[in-house]
């Protein structure tokens, strides 16, 4: 008899694959199945830790199956997926797992192939991973799950100690972050309010708090009444050294679903205008259910090409966040399906970006403040995309700034420019960079 939870999981990554979904956008529609916490969390577990650990759940089928992957049907390769993955990562009992695995296969034939496969596992359990003296690329690929193309990427930007320490820190399961809604509470009362949690203060933003263990956001006291948002450290700090005033003008081009506006229109103590333009018009809900849910009401949320900006808001906006579409490979800790992207997906995303910066700009009044950023590691979308502006823009300035956190550790910027390296700020992999304008266009 198949298990309703483990079916369920089985199907939603096989529709999620093949649907190219975001998982965790869609996981809800899963989750709605299930009445008891306890299957919710076994659902989540499976779908996120199979679609984290394909890579390596992939290596050691490759040693058990009689098949080569590639020959594999979806469905088939998802069944074995999910059996290796509760073998090797969450030890459960060879006889258990494999009854339950087996369970899920459609026909005959199908069965009695993954039943062979995992208990050829079972008889050899010990299996060898690829050696980094073998080659570095693979064996960063199959041991931390990571495509080649980003690994690849991250040695020729880092070197190979910091790429293999940036691929640690996202193999990790990441806490929940919040911002406290400075409008109505502060970070200190949170920290009472949630003083029964394993809760903490970010190290660096002086807004944020970090929630360890497994955590329904909504379900924490006051999520109704609008204390706090979900907002990743780095994310914060991005919105923050825009450092937007109270009664200032300012605009986010990119805003859905909204968080960094919300943080934005926080610093400027919801007094002045911040226009949040987004290219989806299905995503604009998502801005301005979470302003009214946080007491925000000086933002209008409004469609815009971000390429193609709107003509009446020439020089008059006194701070533009640009926080463009990008490859997301610094979220990876959160959003395990970043790791299904191919080096073609990412392709031209830095020209875009560029494309998004140079348009945006005319937004912005001389003495105003520019902050360009981005949720990947990668070079070409960000240093790369800086450099080009600065060189190409001389209106434009670098101004560099610091993070210092609680501790006293201190991270600075150089040329206005500043990479968040996630084993070093504990926070999303992240990219932040602000200028000013001293001069009118060119």
């Amino acid at each position: 008899m198949k298990d309703k939870v483990r079916d369920t999981a089985l199907r939603f990554l096989c529709d999620a694959e093949r649907d190219n979904k975001f998982i965790n956008l869609a996981v809800a529609s899963g989750l709605s199945q299930f009445e008891d916490r306890r299957d919710k969390a076994l659902f989540t577990l499976l779908v996120y830790g199979v679609t984290e650990k394909s890579i390596t759940l992939d290596y050691y089928i490759s040693k058990f199956s009689s098949r080569p992957l590639s020959e594999l049907e979806r469905f088939t390769k998802y069944i074995l997926r999910l059996g290796f993955y509760q073998l090797i990562f969450m030890k459960t009992p060879g006889h258990a797992a494999v009854n339950e695995t087996v369970a899920l296969a459609r026909q005959k034939g199908e069965r009695g192939f993954v039943n062979a496969v995992l208990r050829s596992y079972l008889r050899a359990p010990e299996v060898e991973l690829p050696k980094k003296e073998d080659g570095l690329i693979p064996y960063l690929s199959v041991g931390y799950s990571f495509p080649e193309w980003i690994c690849e990427s991250f040695v020729r930007d880092y070197g190979e100690d910091e790429a293999e320490k940036i691929l640690e820190a996202l193999s990790k399961k990441a806490p929940l972050t919040l911002r406290a809604n400075t409008l109505r509470t502060s970070r200190d009362e949170l920290l009472n309010l949630f003083s029964e949690l394993d809760a903490r203060p970010t190290p660096f933003s002086e807004n944020g708090i970090i929630i360890e263990g497994d955590v329904v956001p909504t379900s924490l006291p006051a999520f109704n009444d609008g204390l706090y948002m979900i907002q990743d450290e780095a994310s914060q700090l991005a919105a923050h050294l825009l450092g937007a005033t109270q009664g200032s003008t300012a605009c986010d081009v990119c805003a859905a679903p909204g968080s960094k506006s919300f943080a934005i229109a926080m610093d400027m103590e919801n007094c002045g205008k911040l226009y949040s333009f987004d290219i989806h018009r299905s995503k604009l809900p998502l801005i301005e259910d979470g302003a009214k849910r946080l007491g925000i009401d000086i933002i209008e949320a409004g469609i815009q090409n971000a390429k193609q900006p709107r003509a009446k808001l020439k020089n008059k906006v006194d701070y533009l966040l640009c926080d463009v579409p990008c490859s997301g490979l610094g979220v990876a800790a959160k959003k395990p399906d970043v790791r299904r992207k191919t080096e073609a997906d990412v392709e031209g995303l830095g020209e875009s970006a560029y494309a998004i910066l140079t348009a945006s700009i005319s937004y912005l009044k001389t003495g105003g403040t520019l902050v360009y950023s981005t949720c990947t590691l990668r070079r070409e979308e960000n240093e790369n995309v800086v450099t080009r502006f600065l060189a190409e823009h001389p209106e434009f300035e670098p101004m560099d700034f610091y993070l210092k956190s609680a501790d006293g550790r201190s991270i600075a910027s150089t040329n206005g420019m500043l990479t968040l390296l996630p084993h070093v700020t504990e926070s999303d992999g992240f990219f932040i960079s602000r200028f000013r304008k001293t001069g009118g266009a060119k």
